[in-house]
């Protein structure tokens, strides 16, 4: 794995070809050349990752992202103010390859740990969407009902997958990812963290001609 900032990534990365998945519209497996897919940059921004406290890794084959943070909480409760019952984060990993090619998401993952008072419901969120197709947007939810005090995992795989569009030769990817507590005030105390890493897993396809 590679290490770098979110607010800055550079460079070029190896793509591996998949196998095709039913419901692709027309695509079929890629034959990529590893140094034709480049990543030009990846930006996080929200209250759940603010400059300088989320940080990128990519593997080898670039169809696995890890988003690592350190200020992804939210609370409720005693000495809580009501903003701090919600956190959000947006990712957008800008890619450049050759035309034919089509990008999907095949799994995301949320870890991290809850501490839930009677009355309150964790929520964890996350959604997709590619710049200028921001209709077909992607969401995967995992509610967690108090009392609860243990670690969670939201592992969601796609059903219904969807594409960039074909016939570009660059798009931007956006994850959009919210945790919070309901409600947002509340006499009891409450907790919830995002746990490195964020794992999102891609998929290459070519579109047919």
């Amino acid at each position: 794995m590679r290490f770098f900032p979110a607010a800055l990534f550079i460079g070029a990365v190896a793509a591996a070809p998949t196998a095709p998945s039913g419901g692709s519209g027309g695509l079929t497996t890629p034959v990529v050349d590893a140094s034709d897919i480049k990543i030009l940059s990846v930006t996080a921004i929200g209250s759940g990752c603010p400059v300088g406290h989320a940080f990128v890794t990519i593997d080898e084959t670039a169809t696995i992202f890890d988003v690592a943070f350190d200020e992804y909480i939210v609370t409720v409760g005693p000495g809580s103010a009501a903003a701090d019952s919600r956190k959000n984060c947006r990712v957008s990993i800008n890619l450049s390859f050759p035309e034919g090619l089509s990008l999907s998401i095949v799994e995301t993952r949320f870890t991290g740990y809850a501490s839930l008072s009677e009355g309150q419901t964790g929520v964890c969120r996350a959604g997709y969407t590619f710049s200028g197709d921001s209709t077909q947007e992607v969401v995967f939810q995992k509610n967690l009902v108090a009392p609860y005090e243990d670690n969670y995992n939201m592992i969601a795989g796609v059903g219904t997958q969807s594409w960039s569009k074909c016939g570009k030769t660059t798009t931007v990817l956006n994850v959009n990812s919210e945790v919070r507590i309901n409600p947002i005030t509340s006499p009891k105390k409450g907790a919830m963290t995002v746990r490195s890493p964020w794992k999102i897993q891609t998929k290459w396809q070519r579109c047919a001609e």
